[in-house]
């Protein structure tokens, strides 16, 4: 593929993504294209399927329904390569409420040098 071409391959594409918890739908034929360079943003009520829908498009967890790509990979198949690329952190992260991202990120072990180094964090 050429750079052209990677450059204006959307970093996520999911089409029809959709959760169920037992009888309840969480998650309902979700669409979302996200082109490269773009921040995007969730917004909605508790309960609204916003952290079920990112853990989907991040490979931790598997949609009963749907396809896409995140990353170039597929979101059912290749889970754990777009687990080793991804960085995703609850919002209820209670390593220490004190501390800044770059802070909590250099405190923990599962961040690898790769990492820091492609979301342009320096280690002090």
């Amino acid at each position: 593929m050429s750079a052209a071409a990677a450059s204006d391959t959307p970093v996520i594409d999911v089409r029809g993504l959709t959760k169920r918890f037992g009888d309840k739908t969480v998650v309902d034929h979700f669409d979302l294209v996200v082109p490269r360079g773009s921040i995007y943003g969730f917004l909605g009520p508790n309960g609204s399927g916003k952290t079920t829908t990112i853990r989907m498009v991040c490979g931790l967890l598997r949609p009963d329904e749907g396809e896409g790509v995140c990353l170039g990979y597929d979101v059912i198949r290749h889970s754990r390569q777009i687990k080793a690329r991804v960085g995703y952190m609850t919002q209820r992260f209670s390593l220490i409420r004190t501390c800044r991202s770059a802070r909590i990120l250099n405190l923990s072990p599962v961040f690898t040098s790769s990492t820091t180094a492609a979301t342009g964090l320096r280690r002090r």
